[in-house]
Formats: structure tokens, sequence, C-alpha cells
């Protein structure tokens, strides 16, 4: 459910998407456009660098990596808050391809309830047209996505040339 700040213009918004706090969390989908995005861009530069990481992939991205990907809107940034407090980040990307066009996490790391948040995810992103949300990470995250409706579709094996 999208939450409005009264009174505030629509370029002055710090959030797009706002969810109301549930077991003392809050996910707020970044605005570009605001003034302090850079400062929260930076508050979460700790959770970008755990994410790169654990995913064993820094050869391919790095967290100055995905600070230019929100910064130039190419990729989103949202944030999970307790007390205001920013406690986790995740970055969600883009994917278009012929038949279809869908979203991904590109990093995800802090304090997260993915049973509340996915589904807000889900819905914001198929109101915008997009048809699927794919995630690749380690075998646990199967075991956390498939009481959602997420099913494994591949394996990733890769060598450097």
């Amino acid at each position: 459910m999208q939450m409005e700040q009264a009174g505030t213009p629509v370029v002055e918004r710090e959030f797009i998407f706002t969810t109301p706090e549930d077991r003392g969390l809050s996910y707020k989908l970044l605005d570009p456009a605001h003034s302090k995005f850079a400062n929260k861009v930076a508050e979460c530069f700790k959770y970008f660098e755990k994410s790169v990481k654990r995913s064993k992939c820094e050869d391919l991205c790095t967290a100055e990596d995905i600070v230019q990907r929100v910064s130039l809107n190419v990729s989103h940034l949202w944030v999970s808050c307790e007390d205001d407090k920013i406690v986790g980040c995740f970055v969600i990307g883009f994917g278009h391809f012929p038949q279809s066009k869908g979203i991904g996490a590109e990093a995800i790391s802090g304090k997260f309830d993915f049973s509340v948040i996915t589904p807000v995810v889900e819905k914001f992103y198929k109101a915008l047209g997009y048809e699927f949300f794919e995630m690749t990470g380690r075998k646990g995250w199967e075991r956390v996505m498939q009481p959602m409706g997420y099913e494994f579709k591949s394996i990733t094996i890769r060598k450097r040339l």
C-alpha cells in the first residue's frame, strides 16, 4: 500500500513508496531526485559491500558500481528502516527480454522480513508492467523464497577466461 506524504509536492518527496511499519520495520523506495538521496546512498554503502562480498562476485561488481547504478537511477534503491534508521538495503534492477520483462535483486543485505516485503515489491512492480522477479543467491535463498511461490530455475557456473 502506498503512503502519501501529505502536503509535500511530488518533486520534493524523499520516498517514492513507503510501507507502514510491520514488526518494527518499514520499507521505502528512495527517490533519486531528492536532495538527501546521496546521504541515504552513503548510509547504505556498508550494506552494498556486505552484499558484494557474500555474493563472491567482487570481480564482476563492486559496492561503488552499485552506488553508480542507483545514483543514475539505472537500478532502484529500497531501504529497510527501524525507528527511521536504515537497517538494510536492497537494489532492484531491470531485465527486458523479447518475450517478457522483469525485475531482479542486484544486492541485498541487512535486516528484512522477506515474507512481508516480497509481496509488496511484487505488487509494486507488477503495477508497472513487470512480469517476473528473479534473484540469484546461495542455496539457502531457495528455502526462504519457496514458500512465497518462487522456484528453482537454473544453476550458474562460471569460469574466468
